[in-house]
């Protein structure tokens, strides 16, 4: 089986009860992180208008993936996945809860809220890493894009569709109450994972930690597909929450909305990434991986390119609903193609290398865009954001060469 015929696969089969464990519990802890993503600007919000202090919640959130991602992917590829997995989530939840206990008693500031996105963001790191790599070996080779698709649909469904409405209507009841039920989210994860056997699919650690790091490194870098892979999503991560790190900001000046138009935001990215998973197979066998991935491109490219025009709440909604399949597109597509690709034993190393570049980006894409909006203004933030993706999109097949050789 060569790795392109991963991405060949009946429509529909049962991939089995371990995958829908693991599923379950990302549903679980996402509707969490949904309820977390929508109530965190709020609670910001309250504290600062400054559009750079706000999108210092992203900052903190997002730079753990560059400041440890590596080392918790090694962690991944030498521990038992399901364990670290389970004390990911136990970790937040306690992080989580506490800050939703200081909400309560009315010590909440803005460094708070720093200090517990970036503990938030490092558990997530080593959950991700770990959660990614065991998905192989929960399923058959030919059901990995659809394990994939079900699992990037069900985990930004939760976490943009039904999460987000929920933390604005428990954020209006009390400022607490999203924190303390991520916090109870989170617990059922772990015990959700904790169902699993024994599946960590780890060979026992003979070399360094250290080592182990520059494996992964080494692997990724000289890889050309994953190479490009990485590279083309460092710029739209950069870009995209450049724009999206202000979005609290966005809806009310710019829209003039409030909470049901800034939920409806979520809800439409989420729509549009369920929709995407009835979409990616017939689309895969139309138009190949490749031409999927560079369908993604002008999913986002343009969207982007749209709210930095409009006013109008719906259209806004449209535009999150494109980027919603694009991102669905996207998650499937390349995950499987990066699994494929990757031997087992590596697997959390070069989802760490991945994500320590792509998503280590996210800390200095969201400065950049609360510096433009504070300088410029928010519509010049996502229309500079729309330019720099656009060209991604025009070129987008010749950009994506490498992979198409690496599936050849």
């Amino acid at each position: 089986m060569t790795a392109g015929d991963v991405l060949v696969m009946p429509r529909r089969r049962s991939i089995g009860r371990e995958f829908r464990l693991v599923w379950m519990s990302v549903v679980v802890s996402s509707t969490g992180d949904g309820m977390f993503i929508t109530a965190f600007p709020l609670l910001a919000a309250t504290l600062t208008t400054d559009p750079r202090l706000i999108a210092g919640v992203t900052i903190a959130s997002r730079l753990p993936w560059l400041m440890l991602s590596l080392l918790t992917g090694a962690i991944a590829d030498r521990m038992d996945r399901r364990r670290l997995m389970i004390g990911a989530d136990l970790a937040r939840c306690v992080v989580v809860g506490a800050l939703g206990v200081a909400i309560v008693l009315d010590a909440a500031n803005i460094w708070l809220l720093y200090a517990s996105a970036f503990l938030l963001g490092t558990g997530e790191t080593l959950h991700v890493n770990a959660a990614q790599a065991i998905l192989p070996a929960l399923v058959r080779p030919d059901d990995l894009l659809q394990a994939n698709a079900r699992f990037g649909s069900g985990q930004i469904a939760a976490a943009q569709f039904i999460g987000p409405p929920l933390g604005v209507v428990a954020f209006n009841a009390a400022a607490s109450v999203p924190f303390l039920a991520d916090a109870v989210s989170f617990a059922g994860s772990a015990a959700l994972v904790g169902a699993l056997p024994d599946v960590h699919a780890v060979e026992p650690a003979r070399t360094r930690l250290r080592d182990d790091v520059l494996e992964g490194l080494r692997f990724t870098w000289h890889n050309r597909a994953l190479r490009r892979i990485t590279a083309i999503l460092t710029v739209i991560n950069f870009f995209y929450f450049a724009a999206t790190a202000l979005l609290v900001l966005y809806n009310s000046q710019q829209l003039h909305s409030g909470s049901f138009t800034y939920s409806a935001l979520f809800v439409g990215a989420a729509t549009g990434t369920v929709l995407s998973r009835f979409m990616v197979t017939a689309l895969v066998e139309r138009v190949g991986q490749v031409g999927t991935l560079a369908t993604a491109f002008w999913l986002w490219s343009i969207p982007v390119l749209g709210l930095a025009f409009t006013t109008t709440p719906w259209v806004a909604v449209l535009m999150y609903l494109l980027l919603g399949v694009g991102t669905g597109l996207w998650f499937a597509v390349n995950t499987t193609v990066r699994q494929a690709i990757t031997p087992t034993r590596l697997l959390g190393r070069m989802n760490a290398a991945y994500r320590t570049v792509s998503w280590g980006v996210v800390p200095f894409g969201a400065a950049f865009g609360g510096l433009m909006a504070h300088w410029f203004g928010l519509r010049t933030t996502f229309l500079i954001a729309g330019l720099a993706m656009l060209p991604i999109g025009v070129f987008g097949r010749r950009i994506l060469r490498p992979v198409e050789d690496a599936l050849a």
